[in-house]
């Protein structure tokens, strides 16, 4: 297992990537239709992980730094029955 700074610095590097699942806390919204409070609320209650759901990086100073997989999320959330999926 990868010490929590070299899991950092590897989300960071994927992060630049175009197609990255990492994205704005906004663009969860415009994708799943949750809200920031709903989202944070998720993450403080230990719905949501640190490294498979979200990641923060060393620069990040307010909520509006972390980043968030919007597949690994989707997937996490129908499976708890927090997310209905529409076809």
């Amino acid at each position: 297992m990868l010490p929590l700074v070299s899991l950092v610095k590897y989300v960071s590097f994927r992060t630049m990537n175009k197609s990255s699942p990492w994205v704005s806390a906004n663009k969860i919204e415009e994708c799943l239709g949750i809200d920031r409070k709903t989202l944070f609320t998720y993450r403080d209650n230990g719905m949501l992980k640190l490294g498979p759901h979200y990641a923060a990086f060393p620069e990040t100073r307010s909520r509006n730094g972390y980043r968030w997989n919007v597949k690994a999320i989707e997937k996490h959330l129908e499976k708890q029955k927090k997310l209905s999926v529409v076809s």
